[in-house]
C-alpha cells in the first residue's frame, strides 16, 4: 500500500475497538491529511505536531533504539 492515506485508514479499521489505538491513528491522519491538503500548508505547524506526536510515543512506549524518517 504506497497511499499513507489508505494505509493509516486501514489500521483505522483494524483497530477500530480499541479507542486509544484509534486515536493515534486519529492523529496521524489528520496530520497526513494537512500535509496533503494544500501547496501552501503550514509545514512548521505539521513538523511540530510531528515531533509532539513523536514524545508522545517515546513517552508512552519508550524511544526507538533507531528511527527512520522518510
Amino acid at each position: 500500500m504506497d497511499d499513507p492515506v489508505a494505509h493509516l485508514l486501514a489500521l483505522r479499521l483494524r483497530y477500530r475497538r480499541n479507542p486509544e489505538a484509534r486515536a493515534l491513528v486519529d492523529r496521524c491522519v489528520q496530520i497526513v491529511a494537512r500535509a496533503l491538503a494544500a501547496e501552501d500548508a503550514d509545514w512548521a505547524a505539521i513538523d511540530a505536531d510531528v515531533d509532539e506526536l513523536r514524545a508522545s510515543l517515546a513517552r508512552r512506549f519508550g524511544a526507538p533504539a533507531s528511527v527512520r524518517v522518510q
